[in-house]
């Protein structure tokens, strides 16, 4: 059987890792980006953002939206906190997030499920009463989260760590794609950019199976007409891999 070519649309470095574990599983992972991670640079804002980090020991819950903001969080607290203070709860949401800040030795725990609206639902609304409470993310990013924690009666600051930029592409890019069998958009705005790119100079890809991260861009996806869009519950590579497999019938032997 021949292999199925995955358009892989994360920002980097997570994309050239995936394309990697698609093609250990017997795929080949195609690489195109649709979200730039781009750190903050800007003087005023870096120093707003060092003098975060040194109060961040006045928050009882610091939570890391993506891989993107722990690793951005992790060497700001390498350069500000030798030793990082331990009343606060460390929390990422999605496995995948909190094994990048494991990683990097900061003690992080997760909820059951992989999104905003799963760490909501574990978060119990009484424990967050009078709670300071400090959402690491990147600029812009969706503020569901923030106003319910509020609703609960903690009180939320923001730490924005980067900007997610839209990645230019022409009609050769595309024109110059192998065949491409099954995409993966693992977030609202890497798919509203695909989405856009797509309308522009490769019109039938909206027929090919397309695996979303939650039921919330796979109904986003289906707005947009993408109406082969099916939610692989999660971002991480195991569920889309899983997804793939289950989806397209073509299982693999996994490490």
């Amino acid at each position: 059987m021949s292999k199925l070519n995955i358009l892989i649309t994360r920002p980097e470095p997570e994309n050239t890792l995936s394309c990697e574990r698609a093609t250990e599983q017997g795929f080949h992972g195609v690489s195109l980006p649709m979200l730039e991670i781009v750190p903050i640079s800007e003087a005023n804002k870096v120093a707003a953002i060092r003098s975060q980090v040194f109060n961040i020991d006045e928050f009882q819950y610091v939570i890391f939206v993506s891989k993107n903001a722990a690793r951005a969080a992790a060497e700001w607290l390498d350069d500000c906190w030798p030793m990082l203070p331990v009343n606060t709860h460390w929390i990422g949401i999605g496995k995948g997030t909190t094994e990048t800040l494991r990683a990097e030795n900061i003690p992080a725990i997760t909820n059951p499920g992989h999104t905003t609206e799963a760490l909501l639902e574990w978060l119990k609304p009484v424990k967050m009463r009078h709670q300071k409470v400090l959402i690491v993310r990147g600029e812009g990013g969706r503020p569901e989260l923030g106003e319910q924690l509020e609703k609960r009666g903690a009180h939320v600051q923001y730490l924005s760590l980067y900007e997610r930029k839209k990645p230019v592409y022409h009609a050769q890019t595309f024109a110059l794609l192998p065949d491409i069998h099954l995409i993966w958009a693992t977030s609202g705005e890497s798919l509203i950019n695909l989405n856009s790119y797509i309308e522009q100079f490769k019109p039938s890809f909206k027929s090919l199976l397309l695996l979303t991260p939650s039921e919330r861009v796979n109904t986003l996806a289906k707005t947009m007409g993408w109406h082969n869009a099916i939610c692989a519950n999660g971002a991480d590579d195991a569920s889309l891999i899983t997804a793939t497999e289950l989806h397209t019938g073509q299982q693999n032997d996994r490490d």
